[in-house]
């Protein structure tokens, strides 16, 4: 029976207008965001450029965040990103007396003329050094941001304790929490690094799991919200077209028709987003024949399934159950907000290698190997969280369907107490 309602409602599902919706949104994420896509190359000794790393040095992560608290405390005006979103902050006396005096502790520079003066230097020599004449250096960015020398005795324990601190002060999200000031250390790769790298993602990656991962980057965004329409219009079909009191009194079980109903759409929603995985697949495999290189076959299959399965199964677990709770639309706003908490919360970890426990992971680059190894743990514990979260809501919408049916629950917007229904009367 549970198989014939899977099918039942994969056909509901392909008549529904809402659906085609959201392939098309889907579609158009691929297209804007990686459609032009490149395979990235083996690097070659003598380019100009390998690009950046971050620094692991504790030394080198101390003197890039203090060179940025030296700047924005000079400049007066600090940048954070609370909620994901630009903000910039204005200190009151009292708080800007603060970050003079950890500067103090953790630099030696005593007050906003000592660091203007250290700054001007830094840039000064770094023009200096390109040969740059006063003119030219206007329109040329130095190559180095500045870097403030930390005191001596300056322990990292403590130095960790003072950026806390300077965060708290800027109401959080700023380059001093732990979350940004790891990635604040950024260094030029040299060809060796670039190289092994490279070497990663042709090696432990087979080519296609690095691409794999960027494509499950940018489609778990619009996957962390899209499925909850689809959800929230077939809960509310039946109590439109008048057909929930016919449903009720059918002899299926009800969670063989929750169980349908949430199977279907969760499948129906996979299918699009691995037909769009063949597109990245492809150019791999075209690479892949002319470089001869061995690649992973199944790679974007395991990620569609393991990493965005979990979002599609728990997002559309919550327009399920909220919308039978109801019988409204509010686990669209439920939704949103956990989305947009979601996803402007992620921004720090773009790189890759800390999933945390967010609904919508990001790791927005094909290479970074060793993150994703590194994260694996802690990535694998939470897409089964979300996936055995999406179950058990799913479990709890057929107990509150079974008990709407037998007319002990009658929920329109608020819970009612209980009532008989006419036959138990």
């Amino acid at each position: 029976m549970l198989a014939q309602l899977f099918l039942k409602e994969c056909k509901q599902t392909a008549r529904s207008l809402i659906y085609w919706l959201i392939v098309l949104v889907l579609i158009f994420d691929f297209t804007t965001q990686l459609g032009g896509m490149d395979i990235k190359k083996k690097p070659e000794a003598g380019e100009e450029s390998y690009g950046t790393k971050q620094s692991r040095d504790p030394e080198m992560i101390m003197k890039s965040t203090l060179g940025q608290l030296v700047e924005e405390y000079w400049r007066e005006s600090y940048t954070t990103y609370p909620i994901g979103f630009y903000k910039n902050v204005t200190l009151n006396e009292a708080d800007d007396q603060k970050i003079g005096e950890i500067l103090k502790e953790t630099t030696g520079i005593a007050d906003r003329d000592a660091a203007e003066q250290a700054v001007d230097a830094w840039y000064a020599a770094q023009e200096e050094e390109k040969g740059l004449n006063p003119s030219e250096a206007e329109t040329v960015k130095p190559a180095e941001p500045f870097k403030a020398e930390p005191l001596e005795g300056l322990t990292y324990d403590r130095f960790e304790e003072l950026m806390e601190e300077a965060d708290r002060i800027l109401g959080g999200g700023s380059n001093y929490s732990k979350e940004y000031r790891e990635k604040n250390a950024v260094v030029p790769m040299t060809y060796e690094d670039a190289l092994k790298e490279y070497e990663a993602l042709i090696g432990e990656d087979g080519l296609t799991g690095g691409y794999a991962r960027l494509f499950s980057d940018y489609m778990v965004i619009f996957l962390g919200i899209l499925p909850v329409f689809l959800a929230v219009t077939r809960g509310l079909r039946d109590r439109r077209s008048m057909m929930q009191e016919l449903i009720y009194t059918r002899r299926c079980p009800a969670f063989t028709i929750m169980a349908g109903r949430y199977l279907a759409m969760v499948a129906m929603l996979t299918i699009p987003v691995l037909l769009l995985s063949l597109v990245p697949f492809s150019k791999c495999m075209d690479y892949a024949r002319t470089a001869g290189i061995a690649v992973d076959m199944l790679a974007f299959v395991k990620y569609v399934f393991g990493w965005l399965v979990p979002t599609i199964m728990a997002v559309t677990a919550v327009g399920m159950f909220f919308t039978e709770l109801t019988d409204t639309a509010v686990a669209v706003l439920i939704q949103g907000a956990w989305w947009f908490t979601a996803v402007f919360g992620g921004i720090g970890s773009l790189h890759g290698g800390s999933y945390g426990w967010s609904l919508v992971p990001r790791h927005n680059t094909p290479m970074n190997w060793q993150g994703f190894h590194d994260g694996f743990a802690q990535l694998l514990t939470n897409r089964l969280l979300y996936a055995g979260a999406g179950l058990i809501l799913m479990v709890l919408t057929a107990l509150i369907y079974t008990q709407k049916r037998k007319g002990r629950l009658e929920i329109r917007g608020k819970i009612s107490a209980y009532r008989k229904n006419k036959s138990e009367v």
